[in-house]
């Protein structure tokens, strides 16, 4: 057995050694990684912060992900909506073709007949139009719906011989009915008014008045113009929306931002033709055309309402997306900053700890070599 003795304190050249290596170790972890907190004991806050920094910037491109997903259902409901205002715009061709007293009853029902089938279509596109498996334009999704006041409004106003429209001004109340007024000045001066109403698509014969007086009827007041007998055959057509009490439906609902409670809802339109105001068609007879132009006209307004807001959803979750990515890209600069390695310090951290420890090697073995006569000593009694 022998003893070897490293000097007269060798601890201290030992703990050098240590030291120098450990110096050395983390150096080399930190360069070939790349990760400057190689281990929570390098830099416990440090690393506590980079976690963090990393954590919410993972968390916006996560959030992201979630953004294109959305973006991609909402350009599927435009491509569709875009479907159905073709649609809408035949069935508005037919409905011109239907207001023409020449036809003959098979001629409108052929024209019906196509209608009918193009209304068809828009349900079934409103019904089937989905993003894996969320509907989009059947009305599940199209969030809360405002109440709307009646409305009545004149769509078209012949002059009269005495100047002036033959309907000079029309009212609504609670009680207005969707439908269109048909006004229509006879032989005797009198305006002859008829009413279709668009949920049972009949027609009613109002009645007939003088000049300058006015009728209410479905709650729908009309104030009449000044005509005599020399304006037979002048007309004036009035369309009416009763009022709606407005609904209320789901919405979709997706996480946008990288912290929780930072979320985006995003509503699709109900195009259906119950949605659109337009489940009862009827082009049968030129009163019922007239009537279904007037609903046509409503859809296509609500409808572009609704590729309104499309657009705009698409529009604000652009600018999430972008938003996201400053962000994101800032955080995991600030992260880069306290987690990565610094190389040209950690070189030099490894420069400096591989001469510590080749000194501190040295300095052992000039230790080991001086004492040598005592090893070897003790060497021969041991």
């Amino acid at each position: 057995m022998s003893v070897s003795i490293s000097g007269s304190n060798p601890a201290y050249s030992l703990q050098s050694i240590q030291a120098a290596e450990l110096a050395l170790l983390t150096a080399t972890e930190q360069l070939t990684s790349g990760q400057r907190i190689s281990s929570a004991a390098v830099d416990p806050s440090g690393l506590a912060i980079y976690n963090n920094l990393e954590t919410q910037s993972q968390g916006a491109d996560t959030a992201n992900l979630n953004i294109s997903q959305a973006s991609d259902a909402v350009n599927v409901a435009q491509g569709a909506t875009s479907t159905i205002q073709t649609s809408l715009s035949q069935i508005n061709n037919l409905a011109i073709e239907a207001n023409n007293g020449f036809n003959s009853p098979s001629d409108n029902a052929a024209l019906q007949a196509q209608a009918s089938a193009l209304a068809q279509g828009i349900n079934q596109i409103a019904s089937e139009t989905n993003f894996n498996g969320t509907p989009l334009l059947n009305g599940a999704n199209s969030g809360n719906t405002p109440a709307t006041a009646a409305a009545a409004t004149i769509t078209a106003d012949d002059q009269t011989g005495a100047g002036g429209g033959v309907v000079t001004s029309v009212a609504s109340s609670a009680a207005t009915t969707n439908g269109t007024f048909n006004v229509q000045v006879d032989a005797a001066g009198n305006a002859d008014v008829t009413y279709t109403d668009s949920a049972t698509q009949t027609t009613t014969a109002v009645g007939s008045f003088a000049a300058n007086t006015s009728t209410t009827f479905n709650g729908t007041t009309i104030n009449f113009g000044n005509f005599a007998a020399s304006d037979a055959g002048t007309s004036a057509t009035v369309q009416t929306t009763a009022a709606t009490a407005g609904s209320t439906a789901g919405a979709v609902t997706v996480q946008s931002g990288a912290g929780a409670g930072q979320t985006t809802t995003v509503t699709f339109t109900n195009a259906s033709t119950s949605g659109l105001g337009i489940e009862n068609i009827d082009l049968s007879n030129p009163a019922s055309a007239t009537n279904t132009e007037g609903q046509i006209s409503a859809a296509i307004t609500n409808l572009g309402a609704g590729q309104a807001q499309l657009g705009a959803e698409t529009n604000s979750l652009a600018d999430q997306f972008q938003n996201n990515n400053i962000y994101s890209n800032n955080l995991a600069a600030s992260a880069s900053d306290i987690g990565d390695t610094n190389v040209a310090s950690s070189v030099e951290q490894s420069n400096l700890a591989s001469v510590q420890q080749q000194i501190s090697y040295a300095v052992l073995a000039r230790a080991n070599a001086d004492a040598g006569h005592l090893n070897s000593f003790l060497s021969q009694y041991a």
